[in-house]
This record gives structure tokens, sequence and C-alpha cells, in this order.
């Protein structure tokens, strides 16, 4: 036993984490679960204290973040139009990759959201000359019953129209985000 070591097991000290602890009676394992924490091995010193108060203080500690701060969700726009050359209506399918950022506050979230989605029915309408219709997404959050309310506007005329299809997945995780309920696809 080092003398250090023997002059802490006879003085008790009033002070939380000024034990000294030493590699003695410490055995290492470097495996940590990540599910069941971190795993902490007490030195036998400390173990066999007798006093009632004991102090816990970690020698090292490492934390491993794995934390998501967002997660890619995938929407499918199909857009058909009159194709002025050819003199035909045409269709046009391209799936958008979006973004949803966890980082900030839900309605922020919610409200980046709705503005990506209808700046992507601006784009199309405007790229294949769209004026008829009306297209937009509307998300309505009420904060008193902590629910979400999404109504996506498609006006699907006979000849003209964009429409939209989100991954099942991906909108899984997003209402699983916002606490409502959502069956796994």
């Amino acid at each position: 036993m080092l003398s250090i070591e023997k002059e802490n097991s006879r003085v008790a000290t009033t002070k939380p984490l000024d034990e000294l602890f030493t590699n003695v009676g410490q055995k290492f394992e470097t495996e940590t679960v990540k599910h069941e924490g971190y795993r902490f091995d007490y030195p036998l010193r400390w173990l066999r204290d007798p006093s009632v108060t004991k102090a816990i203080g970690f020698r090292r500690m490492k934390f491993i973040s794995e934390a998501i701060h967002g997660f890619p969700f995938t929407v499918g726009f199909e857009v058909r139009y009159y194709n002025k050359e050819k003199r035909t209506y045409e269709k046009f399918e391209q799936g958008k990759l979006l973004q949803v950022n966890l980082l900030v506050n839900l309605e922020t979230t919610l409200q980046a959201f709705q503005e990506k989605i209808n700046d992507i029915y601006l784009e199309y309408a405007n790229q294949y000359n769209i004026d008829e219709g009306e297209y937009h997404l509307d998300i309505i959050y009420d904060r008193k019953n902590a629910t979400v309310k999404i109504n996506k506007i498609e006006d699907l005329g006979e000849n003209v129209y964009i429409s939209t299809k989100y991954n099942n997945l991906a909108w899984h995780r997003f209402l699983r985000m916002l606490n409502q309920p959502a069956a796994y696809p």
C-alpha cells in the first residue's frame, strides 16, 4: 500500500471529492456497450472504506456522441406540363432530398419544412409555366393541444398539375418526431 493510501485510510475528510484513488485494485476494461451506458469500476480501497459517506469521482470519462441533429426527408414531385415545342402534355418526376433540422424548436422546424416544400412548388410552377391551380403545404401547430395538422393543397387539373409523394419511412420519422401517431411502414 502506498503511503498516501495509508494516510487516507486513517483520516476521513469532509470534502466530498478530494479522496485520492490510484490504480491499485482497479481493473480496466475499455469495452463500452452503448445501450448499457458508462461502466465504472470501483477501486477496492473505496469499497473497503468503512465510512458512511463515500465520494465517487471518475478517473476518466469519454463521451461518445452519436446525436442526430436532423434526418433526410425524401419527397417525390410529379409535374405534368404542356410542352409548347412538341405541343403535347408531358410528365416529369423528380425526388427532392430535404434535411429536417432538429436543433431548433418545433415551430421553427415545422415552418422551415413548410417553406422548403412551398419553395419547390413555386420553383416547378415557374419552371414549367403552371399558372392554374393552387399548390402549397400548410402546417398548423396547436400549442394548447400539442397537435400538428398538415394540409397538402394540390389542385390536380386535368392537363397540368404538380403532385407530391412522400417516402413512407421518412414520413413515419417526421410524424414520430412530432409525437403524432404513426404506423410503421
